[in-house]
């Protein structure tokens, strides 16, 4: 399903559980208008208890998402963990090697993308606490694609979120630059849908695209044009829902956050890189008509914007807690397509243990940042196997105060996290940051925590191999990260749930179940008669 004009998205990105701006023109109560509500509201305690579950019942349920329309915002409202009982809580689903576009002139090509869609489907349907959709590269196959309508299918991969009022963020990539596709094109495609919270912060051009970060506010902490919309509606409505809101942490107001701090200083930090890859747009050597390759390694530019803006970010924020004294520690978890190569290291050397990393490792070696690329950063296909060209970001992502995660996808048939002490062995440069500290493991914060280097679960059904589908999911206590704890699992496409695990200061020495290696699940009728 595709839409071509910029009304047509607006239109279908209104978020469907608003309420009407004139409540009686709601289809559900417009007779309504002869029987008034302070007759209802004065017949007794019965008739308050019929009209609270009355109001209750219109479409508002959120499920921690924001109810609103984009014709009310330029910009989507800030992202902020969500008050659910006792806790306040933040989700992330992670849907990465989505691929689509791949032989689209053949009849399998579009019901395979169909049936990617039925995942992303099974898997929001299952996780209706999602607060935030994480897009983690190779959104389509360039290689597939034609230069005419190669960036239209982000349209169809954003409209399960569209559907249910859902932001997402996207990192690019390899498979998302090729002869036919560029990285520039994608991102401007994504741009005109008002939900994209992807952005552009390092605009070098050999940056990439996909270079940003996002903070998420303590709960309570709305954007004010959210709360001015909200003083608009109508009272009964607020004082209906307010009988379901109850303020259960009376001393967290909405200019208040947890710890004493206030609404200006984020919660948590999401960090987005673009590790590139793939071919150049409309480029070839000239002397053998070859494609250009990318280069496939997050490059130095966006190295140097990440530690000065963490270090800027972590002196606003104040308290003494960054790794220079000057700043406070703010819990962060970064993204990512390609693995860096302490992954590679930690699966050769460390071994990955079914109980204690548990999750598929069918794709060994890990396909890591700068291979097939020389030292020299001579172009892939020249006959080395790494120049070490990702060692920068892994220094930088080890020495970040409060780096707590790293999430990669592109290798499909690996599904782990393993924690990483910050160092690499067989590099001639080591990530060594924090040794100074006196405390900690790699990411100087003082815990002792180390850094979780985790894959996802191949999403889509473009892309090689058969194992089953799903999503990594990420949920984030706001509480727990006073200890820099995340929780996780993959849903998979069935509906059920694998790999729960607790990335912690114990994390890689906690046993937990196996992870079953599984094959796919939904396929499209029609694609499967195909095969």
């Amino acid at each position: 399903m595709a839409f071509h004009h910029q009304q047509d998205r607006k239109d279908l990105h209104r978020f469907p559980t608003e309420l009407p701006r004139h409540i009686n023109h709601h289809p559900a109560i417009k007779n309504r208008r002869h029987f008034p509500f302070w007759r209802k509201l004065l017949a007794g305690s019965s008739s308050v208890t019929a009209v609270t579950l009355f109001l209750l019942s219109l479409p508002y349920q959120t499920h921690g998402r924001q109810t609103l329309t984009h014709s009310s915002l330029s910009e989507p409202p800030r992202l902020t963990f969500s008050a659910r009982g006792f806790t306040n809580t933040f989700q992330l689903s992670i849907f990465e090697d989505l691929h689509f576009g791949e032989n689209a002139w053949e009849k399998w090509g579009p019901l395979q993308d169909a049936s990617s869609i039925r995942v992303m489907d099974s898997v929001l349907d299952a996780e209706p606490s999602t607060n935030l959709v994480v897009l983690n590269g190779d959104l389509i196959s360039g290689e597939n694609t034609f230069k005419e309508n190669s960036t239209t299918y982000i349209d169809q991969i954003v409209e399960p979120m569209v559907r249910r009022g859902l932001t997402w963020a996207s990192t690019y990539g390899n498979h998302d630059s090729d002869f036919n596709l560029s990285r520039e094109a994608l991102f401007e495609e994504e741009k005109k849908w008002l939900s994209s919270r992807t952005r552009r912060m390092v605009t070098k051009e050999e940056a990439g695209v996909t270079n940003y970060y996002l903070p998420v506010y303590p709960a309570r902490c709305e954007n004010p044009k959210v709360q001015q919309r909200a003083r608009r509606q109508p009272w009964y409505d607020r004082w209906a829902l307010n009988l379901v809101n109850i303020d259960l942490y009376p001393n967290q107001n909405q200019q208040t956050a947890r710890g004493g701090g206030d609404c200006e200083t984020p919660a948590l930090l999401l960090w987005f890189f673009d590790s590139r890859g793939g071919n150049r747009y409309q480029q070839r050597h000239s002397a053998t008509g070859r494609l250009v390759s990318e280069p496939n390694w997050v490059h130095q530019s966006v190295v140097d914007w990440f530690k000065s803006t963490s270090a800027s970010i972590a002196a606003k924020a104040g308290g003494g807690g960054g790794a220079d004294g000057k700043g406070r520690t703010i819990p962060s978890i970064g993204f990512v397509h390609i693995p860096i190569n302490a992954s590679l290291a930690l699966q050769l050397q460390g071994g990955v243990d079914a109980y204690r990393q548990p999750g598929i490792n069918d794709d060994r070696p890990v396909s890591q940042q700068g291979q097939g690329w020389c030292a020299n950063n001579e172009g892939s296909g020249e006959g080395c196997d790494y120049g070490e060209q990702d060692v920068p970001f892994m220094e930088a992502i080890a020495s970040i105060p409060g780096m707590m995660a790293l999430f990669s996808g592109h290798d499909h048939g690996n599904t782990w996290c393993y924690k990483w002490d910050g160092k690499v062995p067989g590099v001639q440069q080591k990530a060594v940051a924090g040794e100074d500290e006196g405390e900690g493991e790699g990411n100087g914060h003082g815990h002792g925590r180390g850094i979780d280097l985790c894959f996802g679960q191949h999403t889509g059904y473009g892309g090689y191999g058969s194992w089953i589908r799903g999503s990594r999911q990420i949920v984030v206590d706001q509480e727990d990260l006073k200890d820099f704890a995340i929780r996780t699992h993959i849903r998979l496409e069935n509906g059920e749930a694998v790999g729960a695990v607790t990335l912690n200061a114990t994390y890689g020495q906690d046993r937990y179940p196996a992870t079953p290696n599984d094959k796919t699940h939904l396929l499209d009728p029609a694609l499967q008669a195909l095969q």
